[in-house]
């Protein structure tokens, strides 16, 4: 049996940087994955402006450069029957830092932040092995977790263990899953990308296609999808992609593609007594507006905040508990607004033609999106004349 002051369940970006966090402010910490790094999974790729802020405060910007990343400076929405295509440069933040995101290949990024995880003497990683539960005393209170290795005995225990997390499920914080489907597949294709340094973003009524350059002859190629006719499975993935991308006709599909799916997840708190919930387990709406990863980091900092403040005394449980759900409240809210718009626009080929027509002339309300899907506006910040420019009127 170890016993810790903190176990964090899942090594992605969210409960790398909790570890990291926490172990850097002096405390002991166990991070703990059922996986080896590096690794593979299906994912957008793309970490928006907010999380390269969040990389740099981590000290870790040029290591995932070093990686490969590519920078990127805005988004291109299209529409798959033609028209107008749309370029909308990300905004400049409010403490007038570099108005820049990052295309990462997630076996290097994530490796990069386990790896500073490991050298910090504070903190372990343990690779390679899966919890099995929540451990919990005689008042039922939970005091650890239990893996395929033994027991991890800890004051807290942060659930990072993904879309579908099990700490989640197992501390009786899951809210009633969704019922609509929609999924998505990526892959990766080797084609020049030294010429782009943009999302591109292709709407096509019922899916959508992604790209992103996440490294320099690598190109990310992602669908997201409720329904398509023909379906579109990991079988046809690569037909389809190179009929609806352009330039992959003699492209090579060097990795993939991987799928996730039933991306609509809610809690009913994001703590609860010992158990924090940090990243995709504490909530998701849907891959659309590509912010999955940078959320997830800035929610892991508040939470190493709180957590570190409960862990040196600083604060009681309820108020480490309270602090954290209003900051994650914060950071959060607004987004998932702007997700449900996205979608509703997404879904609607008439409106999002006559919404691209409408940005082709006058992209700032377009461009005010961008800056709430960064955290650096709000809706509040849109007129009247902004929401009939998405209306296209």
């Amino acid at each position: 049996m170890l016993e810790t002051e903190a176990v964090v369940v899942g090594a992605g970006p969210s409960g790398a940087t909790a570890a990291l966090l926490l172990a850097r402010g002096g405390h002991e910490v166990v991070l703990v994955d059922r996986a080896r790094f590096p690794r593979d999974k299906a994912c957008g790729e793309g970490l928006m402006p907010p999380g390269v802020e969040a990389l740099r405060r981590l000290g870790l910007y040029e290591r995932v450069l070093e990686t490969g990343a590519r920078p990127l400076r805005g988004v291109t929405y299209r529409l798959a029957k033609g028209g107008p295509g749309v370029h909308l440069p990300f905004p400049i933040p409010p403490d007038g830092g570099a108005p820049e995101g990052l295309g990462i290949r997630r076996t290097s990024f994530d490796e990069a932040l386990v790896d500073a995880v490991r050298r910090q003497p504070h903190a372990t990683v343990r690779e390679g092995e899966r919890v099995t539960g929540l451990i919990r005393d005689a008042a039922e209170r939970v005091v650890g977790v239990a893996t395929t290795a033994g027991e991890i005995r800890a004051r807290i225990v942060i659930g990072a263990d993904g879309l579908h997390s099990q700490v989640r499920a197992w501390a009786g914080l899951r809210a009633r899953p969704q019922t609509r489907l929609r999924y998505g597949l990526a892959g990766h294709w080797r084609v020049d990308t030294r010429d782009r340094d943009a999302v591109t973003v292709t709407l096509a009524g019922d899916h959508e296609w992604y790209e992103a350059p996440v490294g320099p002859d690598l190109l990310l190629v992602s669908i997201l999808t409720h329904r398509s006719f023909p379906p579109m499975t990991a079988r046809t993935y690569a037909g389809a992609a190179r009929r609806s991308i352009a330039g992959l006709g003699d492209a090579e599909l060097v990795a993939g593609p991987l799928g996730a799916a039933y991306f609509h997840q809610r809690v009913r708190a994001v703590a609860d007594g010992a158990v924090y919930l940090t990243g995709d387990a504490s909530g998701y709406d849907d891959p659309t507006t590509g912010d999955g990863i940078a959320i997830g980091m800035l929610v892991a900092e508040r939470l190493a905040v709180h957590a570190g403040d409960l862990l040196g005394g600083r604060i009681a449980e309820p108020t480490a508990a309270a602090r954290y759900a209003r900051d994650h409240n914060g950071l959060v809210r607004e987004r998932r607004r702007l997700t449900q718009l996205a979608l509703f626009l997404a879904r609607s080929p008439v409106l999002s033609r006559r919404a691209m027509l409408r940005a082709a002339s006058d992209p700032r309300a377009l461009g005010k999106l961008i800056a709430i899907n960064c955290g650096y506006q709000t809706f509040r910040d849109l007129s009247p004349r902004d929401w009939l420019s998405l209306a296209g009127i």
